[in-house]
């Protein structure tokens, strides 16, 4: 077992002990139970992209130039753009 010292405000440690108080526990029996009820993040999530907003984003229309992408610094400097 690890032994854990932490340095809270006195404000910080007042709402702890109501928080403790109200869920008729120690302040020790409830950081054991949130840290419990952490996600473990070692194991692998599973994660559907296709479902992701941004992943099923369509183009839209606008004037920018079709090879803005890969000339984007001709574009920004002009002139100033090293040839």
């Amino acid at each position: 077992m690890t032994k854990l010292s932490i340095e809270l405000k006195d404000s910080e440690f007042q709402r702890l002990l109501k928080t403790a108080d109200k869920f008729g526990k120690s302040v020790q029996a409830l950081i054991h139970e949130w840290i419990n009820q952490m996600p473990e993040l070692d194991k692998q999530e599973t994660y559907d992209v296709t479902e992701d907003p941004v992943f099923l984003m369509e183009g839209y229309e606008s004037n920018a130039p079709s090879d803005l992408s890969s000339n984007l610094d001709k574009y920004l400097y002009g002139d100033k753009y090293p040839k």
